[in-house]
């Protein structure tokens, strides 16, 4: 199977290439897409490469992250209002939605919409009208609707928060991007990816990532998602020379959240600081006796429980409750 790559959706998993593959089929029409997965898998990229290959590419995409403006400001920021129609409305303003025609609108965190403006909502989109605040008229758009969220709407709806009629509006299509520890064969494309990205951003030129700084990243589980590895590959490279490539001790510390990975910088610090097995036997039980059981512990020592209890009792480390 082939990878598949293309701006900043980069993948080899089954998940990733059939994500593409619906893309590219529901792109040309204006049906609705609800967009779902959690926070930093790339909704707001799916929905871009939606508008691009679309008959509206040369037209506005219009983000509106509804979670972000202030509930009071929401329905005039999307509607607009008219002159007059309350105190501080000095002048006529056009909406995000008028500002939007004949484009695409994406509703990021769509769930996070109050009640009372989830009706206009549901109105545009089956009336292709709109009504501005203080207005009479309704105003006629053509926009394609795109939404998103990180939450299940059927349980937002079951729990009385999101309207049933919209959420199947909404509905039309769904595309879900699974959490990148669910599809770990991407990590090394995208890690790789973001060198060259961030080689260009930095003026750098670090050749690439070393197999034991690859096993690393693809043993986190990464609850950040893409964005997250994003991040620590920058955070990475900026603290670097730009002539070696990343090793596993250039990566940020918190990649040592993984045990393999924390107990392997350990022994490799014991070699280098030249601890006696008894230094090295009390300064691992101490630093990872809250991350395993005692058969655990031993095994790693490669010592039996009874040992284990008869350096505890030695060195007076009890043992972690």
């Amino acid at each position: 199977m082939s990878n598949i790559e293309t701006p900043e959706i980069i993948g080899k998993s089954r998940s990733i290439i059939k994500i593409l593959s619906i893309v590219e089929k529901v792109a040309p029409y204006k049906s609705t897409v609800l967009i779902t997965g959690e926070s930093g898998t790339g909704k707001e990229i799916i929905a871009k490469m939606i508008h691009e290959k679309s008959p509206r590419a040369n037209q506005t995409f219009m983000v509106v992250n509804c979670g972000a403006i202030p509930e009071n400001l929401l329905e005039t920021e999307l509607f607009g209002h008219l002159k007059g129609s309350f105190t501080d409305a000095i002048r006529d303003k056009e909406g995000l939605f008028e500002q939007a025609r004949n484009g695409t609108i994406f509703l990021d965190e769509v769930c996070e919409l109050p009640l009372d403006l989830q009706v206009k909502i549901l109105r545009a989109i089956q009336e292709e009208e709109i009504m501005k605040v203080g207005g009479r008229i309704p105003i006629k758009l053509d926009v394609r609707f795109i939404a998103a969220t990180n939450k299940s709407l059927e349980e937002e709806v079951a729990a009385g928060r999101f309207r049933e009629d919209l959420f199947y509006r909404l509905n039309v299509v769904t595309l879900h991007i699974p959490p990148l520890v669910e599809r770990k064969e991407d990590i090394s494309l995208l890690a790789m990816y973001f060198v060259k990205k961030f080689n260009k951003k930095l003026g750098k030129s670090i050749p690439g990532i070393l197999p034991d700084a690859l096993g690393m990243l693809r043993n986190y589980d990464w609850p950040g998602n893409v964005r997250e590895l994003e991040n620590a590959i920058e955070q990475t490279m900026v603290l670097m020379d730009d002539v070696i490539p990343i090793e596993g001790n250039h990566l940020p510390i918190f990649l040592e959240r993984r045990g393999a990975e924390r107990r392997n910088r350990f022994r490799q610090d014991a070699l280098d600081r030249k601890l006696s097995i008894d230094e090295y036997t009390k300064e691992f039980i101490m630093k990872f006796q809250h991350d395993h059981t005692e058969k655990e512990l031993a095994a790693f020592l490669g010592i039996t429980t009874k040992t284990l209890w008869e350096k505890r009792k030695l060195w007076n480390v009890p043992r972690s409750r």
